[in-house]
């Protein structure tokens, strides 16, 4: 354990009178009472353990025992609130169920005019009428400060009981701004306390120890608190010795005795220990390193026009050292849409037109990538409800994924709706209530290269609180039930059983058994693992 390294000062050296000269307050603003600080050299009144000495305990009669606590103070990252003479403390005695909440506005007295200190405080609406406000004169060393403090008991559901309980930075920030005094929610502009209370950090946590002695008939507390050492790679102890007086007469008096007998005993700091600062000094959040790396280019963008309306893009998705946000997708230079995915459809096109599309990489952060690749793609002519002839290729060998907007033809009620958390930020439905028919479905060419028994999973979900169903059928083959999610909810759900789909090329047709269904991304696979999520990169069929 490494000890604090006090300082001496030649300005306080005058024991019997003390350092400073006071004046008595008014109570014009307010009747503080005072308590004197002084500081005690660690390296010789605690010993290894952190514990008072026998021979301090013995002369202020504060017996063995301590009571534990423990305190940590909030601020923002950048002080704002100590800046302002303002301090959040939350501390929990360790017998204690309740957390004691202090808002405390600091006033320095100059010259001992503590009637000026109060007057300040007057000005800025702390007075004798601030509803829970008390004032206290902070006597330490060399200096005195006003001391303008509010006080809360409160009840921390998920901290209270007994123990050094502390809550964390969510619930430190909601009883901060939840029992903070008005004045200092309102301090320099309304809702400025407010704000900083919202967007504050943890300063600690901070253990102590308080021991309960005696001095010339008043109570006097030694506190030992074992902080973070400057270097932070340790710890030191800071011992405070402290009581109250009514008055300032009194005070001065009994201030002079203490200071007396703790220099004779060679125990004094001859200096002051800012304790609150150190720990705002040495507890200071550490600001996260920037992140300033942008995602890996997207790589082989791939353009197919789908309709005389519409184009369906996907690529190779992009890294990042942190995570990869999204993508920007760009029609002829200009920004049209962005997707979550590696996968976009862009509709709402002329027929027989040229368009050229790049895609771009983006971060949580704001960082971007360089554009991708450009692709180019002519829409079909117009005329017909369908896409023409788009054959998927499958492969039996891996799972294959297909966007359920991206069709080779369809018949019936279903549209394309979208859906920003869907694949490809669109999904195919018929709208409720609009009729159950095989004779509305999807249909998708397919030339499969590994035949086999597949399972077909559709993420899919039902218009309202119960689920809906599909139909699936492969070329004229019988029809399987899809029970989808409820609504709300996306699912992959798969027929009961596998359907077989040899070496060659297939027909794929999802059918509306229950209108108001809704179809988002479709899976062939030969194993009986539901995919997740979003599932993978989709197939982008090519055209014949």
């Amino acid at each position: 354990m490494t000890k604090l390294i006090m300082v001496s000062t030649t300005a306080a050296l005058l024991l019997t009178s003390g350092v400073l000269t006071p004046q008595q307050a008014s109570a014009a603003n307010g009747t503080p009472n005072y308590e004197v600080k002084f500081n005690l050299n660690p390296s010789i009144v605690v010993d290894s353990s952190h514990n008072l000495i026998s021979s301090v305990r013995s002369q202020f009669s504060t017996g063995s025992s301590s009571k534990a606590y423990r305190v940590q103070y909030m601020d923002t990252a950048t002080g704002a609130l100590d800046a302002q003479g303002w301090s959040d403390r939350i501390r929990k005695k360790s017998s204690d169920s309740t957390h004691q909440l202090q808002f405390k506005k600091r006033y320095p007295i100059t010259n001992g005019d503590i009637t000026g200190a109060l007057t300040t405080a007057a000005n800025d609406g702390l007075n004798s009428s601030a509803s829970g406000f008390e004032f206290q004169v902070d006597w330490t060393f060399s200096k005195q400060t006003l001391s303008v403090q509010y006080e809360k008991d409160v009840t921390v559901s998920g901290y209270n009981g007994s123990g050094l309980n502390a809550p964390n930075l969510a619930t430190s920030q909601t009883i901060s701004v939840s029992n903070a005094p008005s004045q200092l929610k309102n301090w320099t502009s309304s809702g400025w306390g407010t704000t900083q209370l919202n967007n504050s950090f943890i300063y600690g946590p901070i253990d102590f120890k308080r021991y309960e002695g005696s001095f010339d008939d008043y109570d006097l507390d030694i506190e030992v608190w074992t902080i973070l050492n400057a270097a932070k790679t340790g710890t030191e102890d800071i011992v405070e010795a402290s009581f109250k007086a009514d008055t300032l007469s009194e005070a001065t008096s009994a201030r002079t005795d203490l200071m007396n007998l703790l220099t004779t005993k060679g125990w004094l700091v001859q200096s002051d220990v800012l304790k609150t600062s150190l720990i705002m000094e040495r507890y200071a959040p550490v600001a996260p390193t920037p992140d300033t790396a942008a995602p890996s280019v997207p790589t082989g963008l791939a353009a197919l026009a789908t309709s005389s309306s519409q184009v369906q893009l996907g690529w190779t998705a992009s890294t990042d050292n942190v995570a990869v946000s999204g993508y920007d997708v760009y029609r002829n230079g200009t920004k049209v849409g962005t997707s979550s995915t590696a996968a976009y459809s862009d509709s709402g096109l002329t027929a027989s037109t040229a368009y050229s599309y790049t895609v771009i990489a983006k971060d949580a952060a704001g960082n971007v990538s360089a554009a991708s690749n450009a692709a180019s793609v002519t829409t079909l002519a117009s005329g017909g409800s369908g896409t023409g002839r788009l054959y998927y290729t499958i492969n039996g060998s891996t799972v294959s994924y297909l966007e359920a907007e991206t069709v080779t033809s369809k018949t019936g009620t279903f549209t394309q709706a979208t859906c920003t958390e869907c694949s490809g930020t669109a999904n195919m439905q018929t709208a409720n209530g609009s009729g159950d028919s095989d004779a509305n479905y999807l249909k998708y060419d397919l030339e499969v290269t590994n035949g086999g028994s597949f399972y077909i999973y559709l993420l899919s979900q039902g218009p309202d609180g119960s689920s809906d169903s599909f139909n699936v059928a492969v070329d004229s083959g019988s029809n399987y039930q899809v029970t989808t999610g409820s609504a709300g909810s996306w699912a992959w759900k798969k027929p009961s059983s596998s359907i077989s789909l040899s070496t060659g090329t297939h027909t794929l047709y999802i059918k509306v058994r229950e209108d108001g269904a809704k179809v988002d991304k479709i899976a062939l696979t030969k194993t009986s693992s539901t995919p997740s999520g979003l599932g993978g990169t989709a197939l982008i069929p090519s055209a014949r």
